[in-house]
């Protein structure tokens, strides 16, 4: 371990991951940790909060106010006050709420209506898009051909350079699903990370596309205590 923890990263490696990013890209954070989803949000609304950069979350049936919740049990206050939230179905409203969404099991009704309220939300600006909950969204299709409207609304999307994308979705809940639509949605996505826990850290281990900047390298690991205390 003596090695390991020698190479954990630190703020600046993780602002460089960030910073690659862009805007018209699609990253898609894929989370076997047990805080690695709350870690992951926790920095990104603190970097967007740096940067001057709005953003709007969805929240899928309640998946952004259980990160709330973590927060809160954990003594964390992360800045809100650039944050718009989209409720999509769910009871508990957490944060500036911007426009509430039934959630429609057709896939192509319920994209149509998000991308509307959206588009309201955030009108001319360019922002950052945070998407919790995502594996909550494929648990409702029923068959491959739903998957593909989604799959392909992503990659529609690829190249809006007013909108910054990160969907976190949990991987061991995604990959149980009847159609296991990971490998899709990762060949559309720009960039994939996968957390895992290592002992005490949490293993990052980028594995698409701008996260090679790191001189070639494929893995990560972070303490959790040291990114609360980047911010």
């Amino acid at each position: 371990m003596e090695s390991v923890r020698s190479s954990t990263a630190t703020a600046n490696d993780i602002r460089k991951i960030l910073d690659e990013i862009r805007f018209g890209s699609f990253a898609l954070i894929e989370n076997y940790s047990t805080v690695g989803s709350d870690l992951t949000l926790y920095a990104l609304l603190n970097y967007t909060y740096e940067r001057s950069l709005p953003v709007i979350v969805e929240d899928i049936f309640d998946a952004f106010a259980g990160y709330v919740r973590h927060f809160e049990a954990m003594g964390l206050a992360p800045p809100m006050d650039h944050v718009g939230v989209l409720k999509v179905g769910g009871i508990d409203d957490i944060g500036h709420v911007v426009y509430k969404l039934q959630f429609e099991a057709d896939p192509t009704l319920y994209l149509q209506k998000k991308e509307k309220a959206i588009a309201e939300a955030m009108g001319d600006d360019r922002y950052a898009y945070i998407v919790t909950g995502f594996e909550r969204l494929f648990g409702f299709q029923r068959d491959v051909k739903e998957v593909y409207v989604i799959v392909n609304h992503l990659r529609k999307n690829l190249g809006n350079e007013r909108r910054l994308t990160i969907s976190i979705t949990e991987g061991n809940v995604i990959e149980g699903f009847p159609t296991n639509p990971l490998p899709l949605i990762e060949d559309v996505a720009t960039s994939v990370i996968e957390l895992h826990d290592h002992e005490d850290l949490v293993r990052l281990d980028l594995k698409k596309s701008v996260f090679n900047i790191l001189g070639g390298t494929k893995k990560l690991f972070v303490r959790p205590a040291d990114v609360v205390g980047w911010w």
